[in-house]
């Protein structure tokens, strides 16, 4: 497994709230989750070579992250017609994915990063956590990201939310995905 490198997390984070166009061309780091039903994966066994939005969202108890997985539920359809695996990523252990699972009646795969290895090699965790979550016992958690990756496993398109409100829209991830073929 690769790791990313300290400068591709810099220029992450050096982008937040802008497409990251700097990253575009690089291969996507891989990492190992868990699927809800507890079983280790590595993104690129999920990839497969095929085309990927890859979701990082804070987690369930987020309302903007609930519009957006329910916004890309939505268009599911589409986004498969684009010919793309999703896969939504959060900090949450594998009980709280189920939960949001059922909840919003999500028809892609979440995963559980509790180690933070994805959310890391990446470059999204937030490391101001508002002192409002540190009372919930919310201490660590992933910025909004979303990454477009081909059937190469090359980032085609990444971006990173300046807040919690900030995410790109499904009509922006869905040129981009008819865009690379």
């Amino acid at each position: 497994m690769t790791s990313i490198s300290s400068q591709f997390a810099g220029r992450l984070r050096s982008l937040q709230g802008t497409e990251t166009s700097d990253i575009v061309g690089e291969q996507a780091p891989d990492f190992l989750a868990r699927t809800l039903m507890g079983e280790e994966v590595s993104l690129h066994s999920l990839l497969g070579g095929r085309k990927a939005l890859l979701i990082f969202y804070r987690g369930g108890w987020c309302p903007f992250c609930n519009q957006q997985l329910a916004a890309i539920s939505k268009d599911h359809l589409r986004f498969k017609e684009a010919g793309a695996t999703i896969i939504a990523v959060s900090s949450e252990e594998v009980q709280k994915g189920k939960e949001l699972l059922q909840k919003l009646a999500l028809p892609y795969l979440l995963l559980s990063d509790t180690r933070f290895e994805g959310i890391d090699r990446y470059g999204v965790r937030d490391p101001n956590p508002s002192e409002h979550l540190k009372a919930r016992g919310v201490l660590s958690y992933s910025r909004p990201a979303a990454f477009v990756i081909d059937e190469k496993g090359i980032i085609r398109y990444g971006y990173v939310g300046k807040n919690p409100q900030d995410r790109p829209k499904n009509e922006e991830l869905l040129r981009v995905l008819s865009e690379i073929g």
